[in-house]
């Protein structure tokens, strides 16, 4: 088989898990250019993969897409593969503040070439899962050893378990439930996931004796192909039971510092920039500053200073009056909003979301104040408000 082949089987492997995740109570698949799980409370695993955006006008798409993600309507990592477009999202993603996660990879094994050994110690013993009362220690295995927290509900789980095309197994060392992993099957491809031992009693042969069983139970079944994603710690593990690299696996993850001061396309003229500093300048205190930029018209609506938080308050200007372009249409967040992703819609956002608006300040003010000050939303038309206001923070002392 060709290394092309492989790296089919591992992106199907990939759609092949997120699409059966998505089957969990409270999860849902939506489906498009990109493919993404998304969960009702957005505490469970949430994933945008399957990515195909076409080379054509797929920076602007991208831009949408982290639009969504500041927003919360998306999840904000990407499972990025060899197969993933455009080829270079993830250095698309790294300039626009994403962090790029590299340290793992993507595994293989051809079923019909490797001979698994299931020979373990006498002392452990592995089970493949038939009842409630097994999967509850199961889950816990899962949640204690892999995620230190609740990752999914014993609900959400048996969901899961009850599907057709999945398998649990579970490891027990003198009758101690300790380790665990689940099958996924479609067709002649399978995916190993969630292999997890209790922190106590790794490196005892446990997670060997229960991949073994699992994927000699699909060989048995007659499949062709198993692959897997592994963590730094675990790739000599599956290397010794048969599995071969094939591609790094890249997580791009947002930086949120960074997302909001790279996402937003509007920057301030340089001369309204200069204009402020040459008035700080001419300026004995920060009141007398902001009367001046306010006297001059330099930024926003109105900016006053507030002298018990040692603060600088401003309110931006209307989309529909700052001669900018910025398209606009009969409605409160139409008229006032400069965002062209949601200033066509009536959608509320959180406030965080203007963040960005927040950040499109921090060049005027950060040259005066240094890199200390905090700039935030304090009201926007987005989130509800009639106007769009923020004030700036951690100013010295007046």
């Amino acid at each position: 088989m060709d290394k092309q082949y492989y790296l089919n089987c591992i992106d199907d492997a990939i759609s092949l898990y997120w699409h059966t995740l998505s089957k969990a109570n409270g999860m849902k698949l939506v489906s498009g250019d990109i493919e993404y799980v998304i969960s009702d409370g957005r505490n469970s695993p949430e994933r945008i993969f399957n990515i195909r955006i076409p080379s054509e006008n797929s920076e602007e798409r991208i831009d949408e897409i982290i639009a969504n993600i500041k927003a919360g309507l998306i999840p904000d990592s990407f499972l990025i593969t060899l197969n993933s477009t455009p080829t270079n999202l993830s250095d698309i993603l790294a300039e626009k503040g994403f962090n790029i996660d590299t340290s793992g990879v993507c595994m293989a094994m051809d079923l019909n070439e490797e001979s698994v050994d299931q020979n373990h110690s006498a002392n452990i013993k592995v089970m493949e899962i038939k009842d409630k009362n097994l999967l509850k220690h199961w889950v816990n295995i899962i949640n204690t050893a892999l995620f230190g927290c609740e990752i999914m509900t014993f609900e959400q789980f048996y969901d899961i378990y009850r599907l057709e095309n999945t398998r649990f197994y579970i490891g027990l060392v003198k009758d101690i439930f300790v380790s665990a992993c689940f099958t996924i099957s479609q067709g002649m491809i399978a995916d190993l996931e969630m292999v997890a031992t209790l922190k106590q009693y790794r490196k005892q042969g446990l997670a060997t004796a229960v991949i073994s069983k699992a994927i000699g139970d699909l060989y048995n079944c007659g499949l062709k192909t198993v692959s897997l994603r592994a963590e730094p710690d675990g790739i000599n593990l599956y290397k010794r039971i048969g599995f071969k690299e094939y591609c790094q696996r890249v997580v791009a993850s947002c930086d949120w510092d960074k997302i909001f001061k790279k996402s937003c396309p509007c920057q301030i003229e340089s001369d309204k920039i200069l204009q402020a500093s040459l008035i700080y300048n001419n300026s004995i205190d920060i009141n007398e500053f902001v009367a001046e930029m306010q006297k001059h018209s330099v930024i926003g609506q109105k900016i006053w200073y507030n002298q018990d938080e040692n603060a600088i308050y401003l309110t931006k200007m209307f989309a529909s009056d700052c001669g900018s372009g910025c398209p606009n249409n009969d409605t409160l967040i139409g008229q006032h909003c400069h965002c062209h992703y949601f200033n066509q819609t009536n959608l509320r956002l959180p406030i965080t979301y203007c963040r960005c608006s927040a950040e499109f300040f921090r060049p005027m003010f950060e040259p005066l104040f240094g890199e200390r000050i905090i700039i935030d939303p304090v009201e926007t038309v987005l989130s509800g408000g009639e106007k769009c206001t923020f004030v700036i923070r951690n100013l010295p002392p007046n």
